[in-house]
């Protein structure tokens, strides 16, 4: 009971973090990611379900973009790729590759795309437009629209996702530079901006800042639940707890690791987007 009266509850000591067994500490500590990646999947299923189907990537139909290069000669709204130059297209990565290869240090290429209709080809020949420094056609992959598609899609982008994540975070442990680095104010500055493309690219936003957090926490510095959970598999291995005094410390110098790394990254942020 407080000085004030106010009773206080206390939970039984069987029942608090301390006294839990391992795996309920793992479980413990696994769930504030866990719930991020949760979430990052449920934004994607929504965003899939909006967007009427998941992109269909492993397939040579493709959706022709209205006013596009395809479009612009006369290729139906959705086609079945076959051949670029020298190229076989198999699917959406095969296109992608084909025409950077065929467009790569050449001005204004035209390319020879091979289109199957009805069980016969046709070959065109497209002019393809320059956009940000690389050569399009017009074209995004088809879509698949059944519900088990749709449903497994969540699961795959979400995934899909994660290891772009992680591919950016190792090439930030061997390749240090703050500048690839967002803090509060980036975040800030980029949830703007995609609200004001559209409720779609808000839901993007959210679901990859969802997964990168869910990452983010699996670092295995103390203040973070990486960190927590490292310290459960030394006591597992230990087959007994480290001594209070230590756990405290080890998690104070990765709180300090933490804070000098959020002032350094918000203070980037703002040089970055306000004084350059």
């Amino acid at each position: 009971m407080e000085a004030d009266g106010t009773e206080v509850r206390i939970a039984p000591l069987d029942v608090q973090y301390q006294n839990a067994t391992i795996w309920g500490k793992l479980i413990t500590n696994f769930a504030g990611p866990m719930n991020n990646f949760i979430l990052g999947i449920v934004v994607f299923w929504i965003l899939i379900f909006m967007q009427g189907g998941v992109r269909d990537v492993d397939s040579n139909q493709f959706h022709v973009m209205p006013q596009g290069a395809l479009a612009k000669v006369g290729v139906p709204e959705t086609a079945q790729i076959t051949k670029i130059g020298s190229h076989e297209i198999s699917n959406w990565e095969s296109l992608i590759q084909a025409v950077e290869s065929e467009t790569k240090d050449k001005t204004a290429p035209t390319l020879d795309v091979t289109i199957s209709e009805k069980g016969s080809d046709k070959q065109v020949t497209v002019t393809p437009e320059e956009n940000q420094g690389r050569y399009i056609l017009g074209v995004q992959p088809g879509i698949k629209s059944d519900f088990l598609s749709m449903f497994v899609g969540g699961f795959t982008t979400a995934a899909d996702s994660a290891l772009r994540i992680l591919s950016a975070l190792k090439n930030l442990i061997f390749q240090p530079d703050l500048n690839k680095l967002g803090g509060p104010v980036a975040i800030f500055k980029a949830s703007s901006d995609a609200a004001k493309n559209g409720i779609e690219n808000v839901l993007y936003f959210l679901a990859m800042i969802s997964i990168n957090i869910g990452i983010f926490n699996l670092i295995p510095i103390p203040a973070l639940d990486g960190g927590k959970i490292v310290l459960n598999i030394l006591e597992a291995i230990r087959r007994k707890p480290l001594k209070q005094e230590i756990e405290t410390y080890v998690t104070l110098a990765g709180v300090v690791i933490m804070v000098v790394l959020m002032i350094a990254v918000t203070w980037n942020d703002i040089m970055r987007l306000f004084f350059r």
